[in-house]
Parts: structure tokens; C-alpha cells; sequence
């Protein structure tokens, strides 16, 4: 009588295998990130492909350190501090409590920050925007105006 053991171990093997780099590929097509647009005045920054920590309707962190603007224009924006949005989707907004964001402006830095940032969805998607928002003056010098209006902020958030 042959003895059946190994050709069972190879197949299993083989679907291990298999199930693992299906599961790898899964993984890699499911990872959630944002698209992020700033605009103020003539300055529109925006970053592409932001990897955030969750998808929503699930609050969603975004690590400040992984947000790189490519700005163009006179102001060029860098948040100071990680955001977590909450989502409504009954009222279908995003809204941040905290929001720490530098303005830079011919040479001169300044630090704002604007609480219960609230966005509102467009459609039925996970787009959403807002402004003007208003911020008030945390950091930089006496050229810094005391506070500063936002002209528009968007985020789009993928999965």
C-alpha cells in the first residue's frame, strides 16, 4: 500500500501558501489613506496618498509626520500636531477637535490652531470640506497676525 502522507503535506503546504500571499495582496489593496487639500488666498497645498490608520465610518488618526504639502503659491502649510476625525454620517461630517497647523509666508512661521473643525460630506462618498476656518494665533513671532482664516480645507479618504 503507498504511503499518502507527503503529496497531503505538499497540498497543504501549497494552500498555506497560497492563502498567505492572497491574504498578503488583500492587505496591500486594503490600506487606507487620505487625500488632504489646504487652500488660502493664492496658496493651495495639498498631500497625496497620506496613510491614515482606519477607515470611516471608524474614527481616523492621521499622523502629522506622514503629511508632506507640496504647496504652491505664497503660504506653505505643515500640521504641528496628529488629527483624529469623528464621523457623523446621519449629519454627514468629519469633525477634528484640534487642530495644530504652521503657516509659512515669506520667511516668517506661524503656528495656529483652530478647535471642532467640522467638515461636511459631499455626495455619498467619503469626501468632505470646509471653510472658511478660523484659527487662533499658539506660536511664532510678532509679525504673526492673531488669528487667520482658512479659506478652504478637504480631505477624501480611501481604502
Amino acid at each position: 500500500m503507498p504511503h499518502r502522507r507527503p503529496a497531503t503535506l505538499a497540498a497543504a503546504a501549497a494552500f498555506l501558501l497560497c492563502t498567505t500571499a492572497s491574504a498578503a495582496t488583500s492587505t496591500a489593496s486594503s490600506q487606507n489613506y487620505a487625500h488632504l487639500v489646504l487652500v488660502e488666498g493664492d496658496s493651495r497645498c495639498t498631500a497625496e496618498r497620506v496613510e491614515v490608520d482606519a477607515a470611516p465610518p471608524a474614527s481616523v488618526a492621521v499622523d502629522a509626520d506622514r503629511i508632506d504639502f507640496d504647496c504652491s503659491g505664497t503660504t506653505w502649510f505643515a500640521f504641528k500636531s496628529d488629527i483624529a476625525f469623528a464621523f457623523d454620517d446621519a449629519a454627514g461630517t468629519a469633525t477634528a477637535e484640534d487642530v495644530r497647523i504652521a503657516a509659512t509666508k515669506f520667511g516668517v512661521t506661524c503656528t495656529y490652531k483652530a478647535s471642532r473643525v467640522t467638515l461636511e460630506r459631499e455626495g455619498t462618498g467619503r469626501e468632505y470640506r470646509g471653510g472658511p476656518i478660523g484659527a487662533g494665533k499658539v506660536g511664532g513671532s510678532f509679525l504673526c497676525p492673531g488669528s487667520v482664516n482658512l479659506d478652504s480645507a478637504e480631505v477624501v479618504f480611501h481604502r
